[in-house]
């Protein structure tokens, strides 16, 4: 024994579906989207700004105390480095110096993680 089958067909569903057809307004869309970015980018560069100012007002205000700790400590390792040391003022220490910064810089760098 067979039944008819009811029509379950919703109007509502079946316009949701037929708007779903109908394309995007990609022109608002991108635009407003490119507004939102713009507005981003002007925030982080102003806070950017902003955090540099403040070290610079910080630095400013603490240049004294600064000066006199990197003072203090050229001034333990001038009295710390033996003279015997000489030879790192030399062009081959120069290059040899080089050369340790160079593999450090390579070891450290993001893509060796």
């Amino acid at each position: 024994m067979v039944t008819a089958m009811f029509n379950e067909l919703d109007p509502e569903l079946t316009r949701a579906f037929a708007r779903s057809r109908e394309p995007l307004a990609d022109a608002p869309f991108i635009a407003n989207l490119l507004l939102r970015i713009e507005r981003a980018r002007r925030i982080r560069l102003r806070g950017q700004i902003l955090a540099i100012a403040a070290v610079v007002v910080m630095v400013s205000l603490n240049l004294r105390l600064v000066l006199e700790g990197t003072a203090a400590a050229v001034r333990f390792a001038g009295d710390w480095s033996p003279t015997t040391m000489e030879w790192l003022v030399t062009p081959w220490g120069w290059a040899v110096s080089m050369l340790i910064g160079v593999w450090i810089v390579l070891r450290t760098r993001p893509s060796r993680r």
